[in-house]
Order: structure tokens, then sequence, then C-alpha cells
């Protein structure tokens, strides 16, 4: 059993396009990049968010991109859900206070479609965690 798939039990927003989303977004190399970029404070999906776009866009059930105001917002939010899904996981929470300039995704990110995110902190005991090695070949 992966990391994401207790996410999609009793859930009415599952399909090819957001199971790829959360395999994606619960693959070792990127939940080590959004632990990482939350010990500096950052929201979680800074590191992942280009590649996050680039790849789910434009999904035909799932679409990222916006198409008018407020357009697709939904399968953004559903994004930010995993993403806390993830995280609690690994044992991170969203900050308290709610969102605040310091959520904004930093210009780096290059994001195009999203914004504002929630920041994460270590506050419990985590189901899971990052075993990263060097292993000589």
């Amino acid at each position: 059993m992966d990391i994401g798939s207790g996410y999609f039990v009793g859930s009415s927003i599952k399909n090819k396009d957001t199971e790829a989303i959360m395999k994606f977004l619960s693959s070792p190399e990127n939940v080590n990049k959004m632990l990482v970029a939350s010990e500096l404070g950052l929201p979680a999906i800074t590191p992942v968010v280009k590649e996050l776009e680039w790849q789910f866009e434009n999904s035909s059930l799932s679409p990222l991109h916006h198409n008018g105001k407020n357009q697709n917002a939904v399968h953004r939010q559903n994004v930010g859900r995993m993403i806390k899904y993830v995280m609690a996981q690994f044992g991170y929470v969203p900050v308290d206070g709610g969102l605040s300039e310091r959520a904004r995704i930093p210009k780096f990110a290059n994001s195009k479609h999203f914004s504002t995110a929630a920041i994460y902190e270590k506050r419990k005991d985590a189901k899971y965690e990052i075993d990263i090695k060097i292993v000589e070949n």
C-alpha cells in the first residue's frame, strides 16, 4: 500500500487524474522536497509546483489551469487537500493563522496557476518517514 492510497477511501474525487496527481505528490522525491520546504518555512508545494502544473494543468478530469475567474479552483483546492493528507503522514500540520503573506508561493517557484498554499510544521507523530541513503555502486 502506498502513502496516498488511503486518501481516496470514501472519496468522490477519485479518478485516473486525481490518482496520478496523488502518486506524483506522494512519491519519495516529492515528499522529501515538500518536507524540506516546510522546514524552511515555505509553502510545501513550492518545490514541486512547476512540475505539477506542467504534468497536470490540462488533465481531462482534474485540470489545474485557469479558464476565467475561479475556474478549476476546486481542482487546485483538491491538490491542497492531497498535500495536507501526505504531509500528515509525516507528522506535519498546517501552521495556524490562515493564509498570510508568508503563505504566498515564492516567485522563484514559477507557478502559473497557484498563488497561495499552506505552510506546514512538524507537530505530530509520523506514520511514515523518509530514509535518504547514498549507496556506492
